[in-house]
C-alpha cells in the first residue's frame, strides 16, 4: 500500500513538472452561428384588433410587459484564449459577441387608427397605413475558463467552458406611416449574466482548426430593474428607455388600436432574457515553431 502511495505521488510530481504554464501559445477563434431566443426573450411584438369594421395592426400588449418579441437571429463572435498548460487542456478565455434577433422576420404592414380633430372641432379617428419593424440585439463581453480534456491528442477534442458575461442589450421598434415618416422607440440597458459553451474542435493543420459548438446565455441574471416614472414612459420618439425586465409597473403609449400620446400604466412581470446558439468557428493557433540549427561538420 505504501508503495502505491509513493508511486502515485511520483506520478503527480511528474505531471506537475511537465504541465508548466505556457502563456506564449495564444489561440484565437472566429465564428458565427444561429441564435434562438428562449424564455421571455421569445415572443411576437405585433398583433391585430378590430377597429370599427376594420382589422388594424397593433403592438402586442405582451410586448415588453411579458416578453421581448424575439425571433431567430444571428450571432457573430471572437474568442481570445491563453493556455494554462503545455497541452492546451485548460484555457483562459476573453470573448466578444454580437447577437441580433428577428433577423429573418420581415416588416409588418397594416392599418392603424389615428386621432384627429376635424373641421367641426370634434375628436375623430381615421385609418392610416403603417409599417412596423423591430429588432433586439446584444453586445456581450465574456471572461471565463475553458477545458479541453483530450486536446493533447492533436485530434478531435471536445471542450466545455463557462464565462461571466457583460451584456449591453438594445431594442428598436419603428413605425412608418404611409411610407412618409418613421418614428422609433429604442430601449437599452446593461446586464450581467452567464454563458455556457461546449463543442468539438479538430485540427486542420498546425495552426488552423475547426470548431462546432453550442452556447447558452443567461443574459440578465444581475441588475434587473423597471423604471416606473412617467418621464421614463415607453413611447415613440424616445431613444434611451429602460428594458423594464424586473416585475413592476411602467407607463407606455405604444399599445392600442389608435395612435395616441396618452401614457397608460401597465404591469410588467420579471423576465428572463435567455438564448441559445449553434455555431461554427475557425481556430487559429499561434504556435511558434522551434528553430533548428544546422548541424556543423566536425573539422577533419
Amino acid at each position: 500500500m505504501k508503495l502505491i502511495k509513493i508511486s502515485i505521488f511520483i506520478l503527480i510530481c511528474f505531471a506537475v513538472s511537465q504541465a508548466n504554464a505556457q502563456f506564449d501559445k495564444p489561440q484565437f477563434q472566429l465564428g458565427f452561428g444561429v441564435s434562438e431566443p428562449y424564455n421571455d426573450l421569445r415572443g411576437t411584438y405585433y398583433s391585430s384588433q378590430i377597429l370599427g369594421n376594420f382589422y388594424v395592426q397593433t403592438i402586442n400588449p405582451d410586448f415588453m410587459t411579458n416578453n421581448y418579441g424575439g425571433k431567430t437571429g444571428l450571432n457573430f463572435f471572437g474568442k481570445g484564449k491563453i493556455n494554462f498548460d503545455k497541452y492546451s487542456i485548460a484555457r483562459g478565455v476573453l470573448s466578444a459577441n454580437f447577437a441580433t434577433f428577428n433577423t429573418f422576420e420581415s416588416s409588418q404592414s397594416g392599418n392603424i387608427g389615428v386621432e384627429v380633430i376635424n373641421i367641426n372641432n370634434q375628436l375623430d379617428t381615421l385609418l392610416v397605413g403603417i409599417t412596423n419593424n423591430y429588432t433586439f440585439s446584444n453586445f456581450g463581453l465574456g471572461l471565463g475558463l475553458e477545458l479541453a480534456p483530450t486536446s493533447f491528442t492533436n485530434l478531435i477534442s471536445p471542450y466545455f467552458g463557462g464565462y461571466l458575461a457583460f451584456n449591453f442589450m438594445n431594442g428598436e421598434l419603428s413605425r412608418t406611416e404611409n411610407g412618409v415618416d418613421t418614428v422609433r422607440l429604442t430601449f437599452s440597458d446593461f446586464r450581467m449574466g452567464l454563458t455556457f459553451d461546449a463543442g468539438i474542435e479538430a485540427k486542420v493543420s498546425n495552426n488552423v482548426g475547426l470548431a462546432l459548438g453550442l452556447k447558452y446565455d443567461l443574459g440578465n441574471l444581475l441588475f434587473q430593474n423597471t423604471s416606473g416614472g412617467v418621464s421614463y414612459a415607453i413611447e415613440y420618439g424616445k431613444s434611451n428607455a429602460s428594458i423594464n425586465d424586473a416585475e413592476g409597473r411602467f407607463f407606455s403609449s405604444i399599445y392600442g388600436p389608435v395612435i395616441s400620446s396618452v401614457r397608460r400604466e401597465v404591469q410588467g412581470k420579471k423576465k428572463e432574457i435567455n438564448w441559445g446558439t449553434i455555431y461554427l468557428g475557425v481556430n487559429f493557433n499561434f504556435n511558434t515553431p522551434k528553430s533548428t540549427k544546422p548541424k556543423t561538420q566536425k573539422p577533419k
